[in-house]
């Protein structure tokens, strides 16, 4: 017995419930009839074919539908369980071969430290078959190698660089105390050339020249301060005939020892003792008028005349010395530094001229026109 849809001998769609009992169907798109009718043939021992029948098979959309859409369920489901299945085979795989190794790859780059390449470092993979990442290890590895040789190697570069180092910086102190030493000692020798071009070889004070600066310095430090400057101009009398008489040699002597007499009776330190030329000296005193420049000469004609030097040319029969002293304000008209010169040089003729060994007193400024 037929259960389902069937069609009956007029064409008609009819359902076949299971008691038997028959309902018509509806026409509609899923309960049309479908039908496909099959040929019998028959081969006979000839190998011809021969037409005995045919056979239809009848069936509805219905059912079609509903085998095509179980089909595609059940693919689906078995799709859906393969998928999964991969996807879970291939998480695993990619985390025992591949998320582990990177993780630890990971980690080791992190935890390097380029300050402390000191200790040689490398990592490892797990595994006996080695694939891409054991090779990216064994280049951090290589690398990791290099870098630890040329921290070595610099670290003995840098302690050579320390110990050059501190060998400039010895060199350099030792350099520095040689230049300090040399430039001291170069001031001392220009102070010692200077003193010698202002000192008098002979008898060890000022020569002209210093004289001469002095002048100039006394002169404008005296307009300054409105202060007077006393100038003295002394002749050894009668030296020529001294050293005529008893050589160069105790000409000389006599001239050191009257420099020096002339040196220790100066009024005050400041005060400038100098060899103008030959036998004759000169003395500035700033802050002196002329009669205490006088009484100042007087006292170093008086020394001289102790030192009872014998002059048998001398009508005073030893060594003496004659002084002419003039004194005046910069700062007064008609006062000028070359009057003062010439007023001193004509104090030591008068001097010369009524007798020698004494000490005459310029009254009167000589002005110059």
């Amino acid at each position: 017995m037929a259960l389902g849809n069937i069609i009956d001998s007029s064409g008609a769609q009819v359902h076949i419930e299971e008691d038997g009992s028959q309902s018509a169907v509806r026409p509609g798109f899923l309960n049309a009839a479908t039908s496909h009718r099959f040929p019998i043939l028959y081969r006979d021992e000839h190998g011809v074919m021969h037409d005995i029948g045919s056979w239809t098979v009848y069936s509805s959309r219905h059912v079609v539908i509903g085998k095509v859409a179980y089909g595609f369920t059940l693919i689906l489901i078995n799709s859906v369980i393969k998928t999964l299945v991969l996807w879970f085979i291939f998480l695993y795989v990619f985390r025992r071969w591949l998320g582990q190794p990177i993780t630890r790859l990971a980690d080791f780059v992190r935890e390097l430290d380029l300050n402390q390449m000191e200790t040689p470092r490398s990592i490892h993979l797990p595994g006996r078959r080695r694939h891409e990442l054991h090779f990216l290890a064994d280049a951090i590895n290589l690398m990791l190698a290099k870098l630890h040789r040329h921290t070595i190697h610099n670290h003995a570069l840098y302690k050579e660089l320390e110990q050059e180092k501190q060998s400039l910086s010895a060199l350099n102190r030792s350099l520095e105390l040689r230049i300090a030493e040399r430039t001291r000692d170069l001031a001392q020798a220009n102070e010692q050339l200077r003193s010698l071009s202002l000192t008098d070889g002979l008898t060890g004070i000022a020569n002209r020249r210093s004289f001469d600066e002095t002048l100039e310095q006394e002169w404008r430090r005296s307009m300054r301060h409105g202060t007077p400057l006393m100038l003295a101009f002394i002749d050894v009398d009668w030296f020529k005939p001294y050293n005529d008489h008893y050589g160069h040699l105790a000409g000389d002597a006599v001239l050191r020892q009257v420099a020096q007499t002339l040196r220790q009776s100066i009024a005050r330190v400041g005060d400038t003792v100098a060899r103008y030329g030959g036998e004759e000296f000169a003395i500035i005193a700033a802050d002196t008028d002329g009669q205490a420049g006088a009484d100042m000469l007087r006292r170093m004609c008086d020394a001289v005349h102790a030192l009872a030097i014998a002059h048998a040319g001398s009508a005073m029969g030893r060594i003496t010395i004659s002084a002419g002293v003039a004194s005046c304000n910069p700062g007064q008209p008609g006062a000028g530094l070359d009057g003062l010169l010439q007023a001193a040089d004509a104090a030591l003729y008068r001097a010369k001229m009524e007798g020698r060994n004494r000490v005459v007193l310029a009254t009167e400024l000589i002005v110059s026109p």
